[in-house]
Formats: structure tokens, sequence, C-alpha cells
């Protein structure tokens, strides 16, 4: 039986990402359009808007996914702040009762 080889297995796995990943991007207008017009497409998640050649018309820069990763940041903040409070809170308290 012949023995897989790491240049196989890494080429196959390039390949099969290649095109999976070009796939989507063909195919993800189309399916979009389709389910708009069939009236099936969910209106609570946000959706990317295509041209009629199935191009993003505005993709996310940089930027915008930075400012998005500082809210989330500072709300993390906020939330282990709270935590902390109340964990603060709650010592004081089985303090206070013993």
């Amino acid at each position: 039986m012949p023995r897989i080889k790491l240049f196989d297995v890494a080429a196959f796995a390039l390949v099969g990402f290649v095109g999976i990943y070009t796939g989507t991007q063909f195919f993800e207008p189309i399916v979009i359009d389709r389910l708009r017009k069939d009236g099936h497409l969910r209106t609570d998640v946000e959706i990317p808007q295509y041209d009629e050649e199935g191009n993003p018309l505005s993709p996310k820069s940089m930027l915008d996914l930075k400012g998005e990763m500082d809210k989330i940041q500072q709300l993390q903040q906020q939330l282990q702040q709270q935590q902390q409070q109340q964990q603060q809170q709650s010592a004081t308290q089985t303090n206070s009762l013993k």
C-alpha cells in the first residue's frame, strides 16, 4: 500500500480550501438574489448588498472592523468590572452575616 506523502495531503487541502472559498464567493450573490425574489430572505440578519455583477457594494474596511473590536473589548471590560463589583458585594454581605 503506497504511503500518503505530506505534499500530497497539503496539495489536496489547498485545492479543497480554494475550491470551497471561490465557490462560496461565486454562489453567495446568486443565492441571496434568489432568496430575495422568492421572499424567503431573513430580515433580522444583515445581508451584504451586491451589484449586477455580484461584486459587494460596501465591503467592511479594516477601520470598521477595528471599531467593532474596540466596542467589544469595552463591553467585555464593563462586564468584568460589574462581575468584580458583584463579587465584592456578595463577599461583604457574607462577612456581615457572620
